[in-house]
């Protein structure tokens, strides 16, 4: 382990007039902090700032769960009586109350996209409560003891509950039922996560193990040993490379397949609560009696992260695992060959075209290509590689959540991922596989550090572009699921919330062609989403951004100049003042629009020329 201080107590204060039950950190911004104590109360914090934002009041029993929608905008508390309150934190508000559990609501969770909530409860159900409707949708029963942690998959399908009696429940919401029981641990389950982009859970438990789920076999990819005290919380690093493991006074940093620990680093926290990954660093917050403590970990001072070989694969760098300090109970080489996994040394250009086929992104590849960078390769320094010293990413669980989840229900005796040809006759000469150093006649036998260098760059380089393009599919089945709905404003919405320019421009592009079916009310939702796109770095973006900012001023301009011009007339039209207000928004934006525009003229090309046409049509409609 490295020397130094690489991590310290950011800050502690007294959160509660009595014992702090719960607390969650904002995904979003990883700056504000909610806790719910014994004092009936729920207490919103700034990290790093002493005082409490808001303290909102309105259950009458001790609050036990807390969580934050994915924008921070919603607070969901479960209290011992069972009931859930819902508040708007910018109204500071409880806009819902949700009753049904018969005891203790222990843990909720936010569904990812949708007006969704789920909550365990001491009762044994899990229930999930549509927000709008303001009522249970459906109760899954099956605990036989409390359900102390339930998580959503990022493509919210599936929920994941784990429970006081040992046991880890996959459910199917789309199809309302149980899909597996996990049960090899021997203490309560106390904390779930999913790896940001391979199938695969990883829990922890009071039995003092993490084990580690394939969500295609679903099989026990491995586990640790038992540990010194239980597994509290735990995260994946985004990069997906390891997990972070909150232990009692100390965090583990643990990998798979093999399983191996990398690091352990000393802390002094009680008992800590939940952890998140920010801008290179992990934050911990951890509670005792009253009192609520902040901790900081530099990521970049901790194995695997501190060492030069940081590039390449997960599980692989490095000297060989601690027997004494983890079990491997699965390796790639004991799953079933039709799980597609390739060794090193099998790999050429066609394997991983096939790798890449998989993702059935043929749609998107253009965009994607204009976002990453190319890759290099020479054919004859991997054939020389030892496959110990690289490890190819592996098929088997690295594909969408969504698309795993059709591929299963469509076809019962589904045993693996098969190769997809939306790819395969990409030409060799689509994706450059050039060294980064040309070996010397001389040195073609002989593997230098440049060599591994320019590997670890081809590996590191593939791998963002499997995960840009894994990302944008699963973003893709959403919007599709809203549009087979005909919810429009609802796939606008989603598009805000995922901000993902590419994704957004390829919305666009479809609305372009229906743009005589965009009414005033889509506009004042389209338009921000509009004026996001501007900011692309990509010239494709900006340039449907501004096709459609334009076709919309044409629509538009004349009815909200009509209108926001107009005397007002004497007494109240309700009609006429909504349609004023949607006037007012669009305008608001179209003011945005044109303090962008200048920065636009200056990149000169068809950019340019848009930009001043965009610009003579706003000063016209003024």
């Amino acid at each position: 382990m490295m020397t130094g201080k690489r991590s310290y107590k950011l800050q502690e204060f007294v959160a509660h007039d009595s014992n702090v039950n719960c607390l969650k950190i904002g995904r979003k911004t990883s700056r504000v902090l909610v806790t719910g104590g014994e004092d009936h109360k729920v207490n919103l914090w700034a990290i790093g700032k002493p005082n409490t934002i808001l303290s909102l009041s309105g259950h009458t029993s001790a609050v036990e769960s807390v969580s934050l929608d994915s924008s921070e905008v919603l607070l969901a508390a479960g209290a011992a009586s069972g009931t859930i309150k819902l508040w708007d934190l910018g109204e500071a508000k409880v806009v819902r109350t949700l009753t049904g559990h018969r005891s203790n609501c222990i843990s909720i969770d936010f569904h990812p996209f949708g007006e969704f909530i789920a909550s365990g409860s001491s009762d044994t159900n899990l229930k999930i409560w549509d927000i709008r409707r303001k009522g249970c949708i459906h109760t899954y029963k099956g605990h036989t003891r409390g359900v102390n942690s339930i998580r959503f998959t990022p493509d919210g399908r599936w929920l994941v509950s784990g429970g006081e009696d040992n046991i880890v429940k996959l459910w199917d919401l789309t199809a309302g039922k149980l899909l597996h029981d996990f049960k090899c641990h021997e203490g309560q389950i106390q904390c779930i996560d999913f790896h940001p982009h391979e199938f695969l859970l990883a829990t922890g438990s009071a039995d003092k193990t993490v084990k580690f789920w394939d969500l295609e076999t679903f099989e026990m990819i491995g586990s640790s040993v038992p540990e010194t005290s239980s597994v509290h919380s735990m995260t994946f690093n985004p990069d997906g490379r390891t997990l972070f493991c909150g232990l009692h006074e100390s965090l583990k940093v643990l990998s798979w397949e093999p399983i191996r620990c990398h690091d352990v680093v000393d802390g002094g926290w009680s008992r800590l609560s939940d952890l998140n990954v920010h801008e290179g660093k992990l934050i911990g917050c951890s509670y005792n009696q009253s009192c609520v403590g902040v901790w900081v970990a530099d990521i970049s001072r901790i194995e695997p992260y501190a060492r030069s070989s940081a590039a390449r694969s997960n599980g692989h760098s490095g000297s060989e695992s601690n027997a004494g300090s983890i079990q491997s109970l699965k390796t790639i080489s004991s799953i079933k060959t039709a799980m597609g996994r390739s060794s090193a040394s099998q790999t050429s250009v066609n394997s991983i075209k096939t790798s890449t086929g998989r993702l059935s992104v043929s749609q998107n590849s253009q965009t994607i290509a204009e976002e990453t960078k190319p890759l290099t390769y020479d054919p004859r320094v991997i054939k020389q590689r030892d496959a110990s010293s690289t490890e190819v990413l592996k098929g088997g669980r690295r594909r969408s959540l969504v698309a795993s989840w059709e591929r299963r229900e469509h076809s019962p005796n589904y045993e693996g991922p098969k190769s997809s040809n939306s790819l395969e006759n990409m030409s060799a000469s689509s994706i450059s596989f050039t060294s980064r150093g040309c070996l010397s006649s001389a040195r073609q036998e002989t593997l230098s550090a440049s060599d591994e260098d320019a590997i670890a760059d081809l590996m590191e380089w593939h791998k963002q572009f499997l995960t840009s393009a894994q990302s944008r599919l699963t973003k893709l089945q959403v919007v599709c699921q809203l549009w087979d709905r005909n919810d429009v404003k609802g796939v606008i919405n989603a598009m805000e919330k995922m901000s993902d320019h590419a994704v957004s421009a390829d919305l666009v592009s479809i609305l372009m062609e229906m743009s005589d079916a965009i009414t005033l009310d889509l506009c004042t939702y389209l338009l921000p989403l509009l004026t996001g796109l501007l900011e692309s770095k990509i010239d494709r973006h900006t340039s449907i951004s501004l096709e459609m900012l334009l076709k919309l001023i044409k629509i538009f301009g004349p009815v909200i100049h009509s209108a926001l011009s107009a005397v007002p007339s004497v007494g109240v039209d309700l009609q006429v003042e909504e349609r004023l207000e949607k006037c007012k928004t669009c305008f608001i934006e179209f003011e945005k629009v044109k303090r962008i525009l200048p920065s636009l003229t200056r990149r000169g090309g068809s950019i340019a020329r848009s930009a001043q046409e965009l610009n003579l049509l706003l000063k016209g409609s003024d």
